[in-house]
């Protein structure tokens, strides 16, 4: 393991200690649903301690959230039209969450810090954010950077990036989201099965790949990035999106972890969901954001 995956593991079970993450891991009720179509199982996780991600009042009374935080001084994207501020800028986090331990990462070129996520959807869930506000639109630098942290991570961290509307919910700061555990999609044997767009490829053709998905149409296309595979040789996953379909009917608004086959579920409406899906719903959900060809 290199020293970057045991600083980032040993940081995880650190937050885990000091109650900075909302629930532990060990906790979470999880069904693997076997589709003999695609040839995967489909991953669903039952995940309610997301939901606190905005009651406030419990986030503050946990220590996660500081209640003598400034709003005045707190950095604000100007395009957002909630007008919260950027939660992934440095200096908010520091005044917001003065309890959440950041990395510092050198990554093709730019600095970035990585923070457990304290609403984790896997284990080993960190958010790598860029240092500077910077936009979350694609760029070459995206799949450089993400081969960079893949391979300091030793290949033990799994890199991900969600477009802009294609489950990136702060689109005007740069950031990817890592894990160690492995994602359905990855025991896909051929493309062609999956219910989605997705060109498996490796790390020289990526950035093209995703670029000649996007340029034709800028406004609406986008794309999730999944890095995974041989350190060496990582295995880059392209999947193409499309901003006017972003929700799924049986699980709402389908971001990476969802394209890649896990299915997370957290609002209390949607635990029947949970109990009842199949692999077709599994399937389904996936199929209804794919793009027009």
């Amino acid at each position: 393991m290199t020293n970057l995956a045991t600083t980032l593991e040993s940081t995880w079970r650190l937050q885990e200690d000091e109650g900075f993450l909302l629930s532990d891991p060990s906790g979470v009720e999880e069904r693997t649903l076997p589709d003999p179509d695609v040839g995967i199982g489909w991953r669903l996780r039952w995940m309610p301690h997301r939901e606190l991600r905005a009651n406030t009042v419990e986030l503050e009374r946990r220590g996660i959230l500081n209640p003598d935080r400034r709003h005045e001084i707190l950095i604000r994207d100007p395009r957002d039209p909630s007008g919260r501020h950027c939660f992934l800028c440095k200096e908010n986090i520091t005044e917001c969450n003065p309890r959440e331990r950041l990395i510092p990462l050198h990554l093709a070129g730019r600095d970035y810090l990585a923070g457990a996520n304290f609403a984790w959807i896997e284990r080993n869930h960190f958010t790598v954010m860029a240092a500077e506000h910077v936009d979350q639109d694609f760029t070459s630098h995206i799949i450089d950077a993400m081969v960079d942290l893949y391979r300091q991570s030793g290949g033990s961290f799994r890199v991900m990036y969600n477009g802009p509307q294609a489950g990136a919910t702060i689109p005007w700061h740069l950031h990817y989201q890592i894990t160690t555990e492995r994602f359905p999609v990855e025991d896909l044997g051929d493309d062609s099965r999956y219910p989605t767009m997705l060109w498996r490829v490796d790390t020289a053709e990526a950035s093209a790949m995703a670029s000649d998905w996007i340029g034709p149409d800028p406004e609406h296309r986008r794309v999730n990035v999944l890095i995974a595979g041989e350190v060496d040789r990582p295995t880059v996953y392209v999947f193409a999106r499309d901003r006017r379909r972003s929700r799924a009917k049986s699980k709402g608004l389908m971001g990476g972890f969802e394209i890649c086959g896990d299915l997370i579920y957290s609002e209390p409406d949607t635990r029947v969901i949970f109990d009842t899906a199949t692999f077709e719903t599994a399937r389904k959900a996936i199929a209804e954001v794919r793009p027009e060809d």
